[in-house]
């Protein structure tokens, strides 16, 4: 009897659903914001995502440090002391997949997402939701791909806003008072993710 039950054990923890865990650190994400001179492009490379497929449980981190602006002084100003990167060197997304029940990791396909989750910048959060599409290839793989949009609030558009001008102008030879910045920031994110 004793071995009876020791062997269904065994096949109960041989048997068990193993967490489907998938993984990147090549994602990329591409924001797009505007003020009133031209649009603010950058571009981040080095982005790791993680994705569990049981539960629908993600995390996207990414480092500010790994953004490369189009405009060079952008760089810079990224830099400063006054954005604080030392303190806060990491964007991170701590979301879940809200219809996961639509989503079958094991058969081919495209499949609509609904995302939500927090988002964590600098020493803010907010809560962000999103709509995606994920694509499980024929390999394994998952393809992930997201568009939203993320609202500045007044008080760090205003900070942003004094940054710029301040170290801008000498670059781009521009007076103070044209600058600004939108509120919406546009955000594309991309990811091939490789299980685990």
């Amino acid at each position: 009897m004793k071995l009876l039950l020791t062997l269904s054990l065994i096949l109960f923890l041989f048997n068990a659903p193993r967490a489907q865990t998938y993984l990147t650190r090549t994602a990329h994400i591409n924001i797009k914001s505007a003020n009133k001179v031209q649009d603010i492009v950058a571009n981040n490379y080095q982005v790791a995502c993680q994705l569990n497929a049981q539960t629908g449980e993600f995390k996207i981190i990414a480092l500010i440090k790994s953004f490369e602006y189009q405009i060079g002084a952008m760089n810079r100003v990224m830099n400063t002391l006054d954005i604080n990167v030392t303190e806060y060197p990491r964007i991170t997304y701590d979301g879940k997949i809200a219809n996961l029940k639509q989503v079958n990791f094991l058969k081919s396909g495209n499949y609509p997402l609904k995302i939500d989750g927090i988002l964590y910048i600098w020493d803010e959060k907010r809560v962000t939701s999103a709509d995606g599409t994920l694509t499980v290839n024929s390999d394994g793989t998952l393809e992930g791909n997201s568009n939203f949009t993320i609202t500045i609030e007044d008080k760090n558009l205003k900070k942003i806003d004094t940054i710029m001008k301040q170290k801008l102008p000498g670059a781009v030879n521009l007076q103070p008072n044209v600058l600004g910045i939108s509120k919406d920031i546009q955000v594309k994110a991309t990811a091939i993710l490789k299980k685990q």
